[in-house]
């Protein structure tokens, strides 16, 4: 493929990826949702030291939808002043050119937009953010994304204005990915607090977030097709201690909008199951997921009801998004006390922290009243109860 030139700086979000919620996926576990995604509004994040050359080959497969490649080196080090780029940064210079530079070509020769290999970014390291703004506005290119990895810390009182002030002089396409350790509820409303700052960041490796922050003004975002996906954590050494199998896959319950093992859906279910209707499913039950032999059907599921899900956020105008989703995000946390209701067992379902923190965020200050339309019905399910 060859590299176009390079588009000059604006405000704008490429094209290729705006409006997107993208799946992001490791490396290795591709194949399972390639076919998947809707190439009209969704697309790949490949994820993990070996996403390039993985990107590499879904082209020369025939890949056409949308690709983006996060080699995660937020994950082997933090940030500094002087190396903002640390994977980059402690290995030899080229003979010639900048080595970020090089990397980024690299990534346009497969993916629609390049993100910048940016080290995990402490809170309050302000010198290290800038060292990272200031390296990628150097390039000139706006194909290529200010990627920061932050710590949820940022969004403590005071911290994010700081952040904000950093991101909103960048004059190009940035994205945020969140770690650390902080409650849903404070990184849900400081997600949100940011994007009021600055429109249009992107919200990757992300879980309810993507679509919330979508809602709330992102101009992209990816959601995390397993749990490894939706956060970033702190940098750490690699550990090759394995724990370790859960026994059967995760599977989103689209009600309820949780993931719950495959297992868990069976035995809690059991008769009362009546049947998930997305495309992959056909009226299946939920609870059918009860080995790891059945692990690429329920990802095949997962996907097809996320892809409902972006298809009715396309559906609804961007000023009404963030009322139609706390709202779709209430429905979902009304939702378990009907299904405890209903299977009458301890434990029951209980419902992430993440979900709440979204149902309580108080309503954008422009946003007006409008009918619930297709987008707040339970996707994936018969409508029979």
């Amino acid at each position: 493929m060859t590299v176009r030139p390079s588009v000059p700086l604006g405000d704008e979000v490429p094209a290729a990826v705006a409006g997107r919620v993208f799946l992001q996926v490791g490396h290795r576990r591709v194949a399972r949702y390639r076919e998947r995604v809707d190439s009209s509004l969704s697309g790949l994040v490949v994820t993990g030291d070996g996403a390039l050359a993985r990107a590499g080959q879904l082209r020369e497969e025939g890949f056409e939808a949308a690709l983006l490649v996060d080699e995660a080196c937020y994950r082997v080090a933090a940030a500094t002043p002087e190396a903002p780029f640390p994977v980059l940064d402690d290995e030899p210079a080229p003979l010639f050119g900048d080595p970020l530079e090089h990397q980024m070509l690299a990534h346009l020769a497969f993916a629609n937009a390049a993100l910048a290999p940016t080290g995990y970014v402490h809170a309050g390291a302000v010198g290290a953010l800038e060292a990272a703004a200031v390296r990628v506005a150097r390039l000139g290119d706006a194909r290529v994304v200010l990627t920061v990895p932050v710590d949820a810390g940022w969004f403590q009182a005071g911290l994010v204005e700081q952040l904000a002030d950093v991101l909103g002089r960048y004059p190009g396409p940035k994205a945020l990915i969140v770690g650390g350790r902080l409650p849903d509820e404070v990184c849900a409303t400081g997600l949100v607090r940011l994007l009021e700052l600055v429109p249009g960041a992107g919200v990757l490796r992300a879980g309810l977030g993507a679509f919330g922050g979508l809602a709330r003004g992102a101009g992209f975002a990816a959601f995390g097709a397993d749990g490894s996906m939706r956060r970033a954590a702190l940098p750490e050494p690699v550990k090759e201690v394995s724990r370790g199998g859960p026994g059967s896959p995760a599977v989103l319950f689209p009600e309820l909008m949780g993931f719950f093992l495959g297992l868990t859906l069976a035995k809690r279910l059991g008769d009362e199951d009546q049947g998930c209707w997305c495309e992959v499913c056909q009226g299946g039950d939920l609870g059918r997921f009860t080995t790891m032999a059945h692990q690429a059907e329920a990802a095949g599921h997962n996907v097809a009801v996320l892809m409902e899900w972006i298809a009715q956020m396309g559906s609804i105008g961007a000023a009404v998004r963030g009322g139609w989703w706390r709202r779709r995000c209430r429905q979902a946390l009304d939702s378990y006390a009907v299904w405890n209701a209903r299977i009458q067992q301890v434990p029951g379902f209980t419902a992430p922290a993440e979900l709440a923190a979204w149902a309580e965020l108080p309503d954008l200050q422009a946003e007006r009243d409008v009918p619930a339309g297709p987008g707040v019905r339970a996707v994936g399910r018969g409508a029979a109860r």
